[in-house]
């Protein structure tokens, strides 16, 4: 456990010296995002080794954002699929930069998120200043036997008050899965027979 939270601080640590490297008279400019959207944040081959070599490739992701000039706050919500058709909120948080935008005038970031053993969530935001949060720890009666995991995998825009999900987790224990897509968010009855699935989504809001 202390050595996963080592490589958890070992990413942000990377994602912190990435920002500060990018910034430019001191405003805060995500190096990958030069258009509003959200797309993966984009790793050089040296970053990629980096996160091999901590066991965190395949478990771990970073996503930019720049949100429309509208846009004042962002939710971020972690859901875990009930009774195989209903979505139940089980983490999460809000970011604002309110109405008066102030210190920061638009909702530009980063949020990376890792994925742990215990089927807990550890996230940080950065938008001008870093916060974290994670889900907690899932116990399962059933041995998991295959799992499936999908980040966002390209640039895709904003609209506001519409969900985006960004990352979707399929755990089963049945030695066989059909292939899922993060658009199946919106269709939960594909997930039938599955024993666990999770999703984020990102959200962006005018209020």
């Amino acid at each position: 456990m202390k050595n996963k939270r080592l490589f958890f601080l070992v990413l942000l640590l990377i994602v912190a010296v990435l920002l500060i490297s990018c910034s430019k008279n001191n405003e805060y400019t995500p190096r990958s995002m030069k258009r509003e959207g959200i797309e993966p944040y984009k790793l050089s081959k040296k970053e990629k080794y980096l996160l091999r070599s901590f066991g965190m490739e395949g478990n771990s992701q970073i996503i930019s954002f720049k949100a429309p000039k509208e846009a004042i706050s962002m939710d971020i919500n972690v859901y875990r699929l009930r009774d195989g058709q209903n979505w139940e909120i089980i983490g999460g948080t809000g970011i604002s930069i309110g109405k008066d935008r102030q210190p920061i005038d638009q909702l530009i970031g980063n949020l990376t998120m890792e994925l742990r053993e215990n089927y807990a969530i550890d996230f940080n935001v950065n938008v001008g200043g870093s916060s974290s949060f994670k889900t907690e720890e899932i116990i399962l009666d059933t041995e998991i036997m295959m799992s499936m995991k999908k980040f966002l995998q390209d640039y895709q825009m904003i609209e506001l008050d519409k969900e985006i999900p960004v990352a979707l987790m399929v755990y089963t224990g049945d030695t066989s899965m059909r292939v899922f897509s993060l658009q199946d968010y919106f269709e939960p009855s594909k997930f039938e027979g599955m024993d666990l699935v999770q999703v984020v989504t990102l959200t962006f809001r005018a209020e």
